[in-house]
């Protein structure tokens, strides 16, 4: 896709070391607001791509499994070496309430992507060391596993019970994609989330437009940041220990 956008006169920039990736509009709003970033050329409609310094970048995703995995290989080829996903997930578990905060140990791969780039297995895993970066980020976040799937809409009773007797924290749509699919690239991968609905009740209890969703997805893009630069910084120091950078 590289090769074919550059050979239509549309070439693409170098992407960011590491790159947050969100599927909250929100939140890159809020990042705009800013105003400490440059727009970086990308062919995906629907997608927004913002350089914030020479290392750290921020992609808005559409929501889903397979536009996860497209950005993943377009950005990783155009140089990004690791991804942090943030953004919303609903609770499963009385263990969490809305605004919370969880990191992800695991997603149960009930997507369908995921199983085009591995064997077919019950869990996908994040990485542990930029998980472990993550988590000294944010000392309060709950860790935990995550259920992924692509039918928000047909989430039964049933299944809500079966997962929150497994130990299972939230229920999202993109993380075990992530974590498959940078595995197979070859670049490591992590995921939070902020908690914006809750289905551990008698009924479903939205919280997606309160205003106390914003500041902890904000928490999570500072803790993200932080945990990629670290993760960067630990990546270049043996380099030049060993005098190759």
């Amino acid at each position: 896709m590289v090769d074919y956008e550059n050979s239509q006169g549309n070439p693409q920039a170098n992407t960011p070391r590491a790159v947050v990736l969100t599927w909250d509009v929100r939140l890159e709003s809020a990042v705009r607001a800013r105003g400490e970033y440059q727009e970086l050329h990308h062919a995906r409609p629907g997608w927004a791509l913002l350089q914030l310094t020479q290392d750290l970048g921020l992609a808005r995703l559409p929501v889903g499994a397979p536009a996860t995995a497209m950005a993943l290989e377009e950005l990783s080829a155009r140089g990004t070496e690791l991804f942090i996903g943030i953004g919303t997930a609903g609770a499963i578990s009385d263990r969490v309430s809305p605004g919370d905060l969880v990191v992800c140990s695991a997603a149960l791969r009930d997507e369908g992507t995921s199983h085009h780039y591995a064997p077919s297995s019950v869990f996908a895993y994040p990485d542990p060391e930029l998980t472990a970066r993550l988590r000294d980020e944010l000392p309060s976040a709950v860790h935990g596993s995550s259920w992924t799937t692509d039918a928000p809409y047909r989430e039964t009773v049933e299944e809500i019970a079966k997962y929150r007797a497994e130990g299972i924290i939230t229920v999202d749509m993109e993380a075990s994609c992530l974590f498959v699919v940078a595995r197979a690239i070859g670049v490591p991968a992590a995921a939070a989330f902020v908690v914006s609905d809750v289905l551990h009740g008698d009924q479903w209890e939205p919280h997606f437009s309160t205003a106390d969703i914003l500041p902890p997805l904000w928490a999570l893009f500072e803790a993200a940041s932080a945990a990629s630069a670290f993760a960067l910084r630990e990546a270049v120091d043996p380099l030049v220990e060993r005098g190759e950078v």
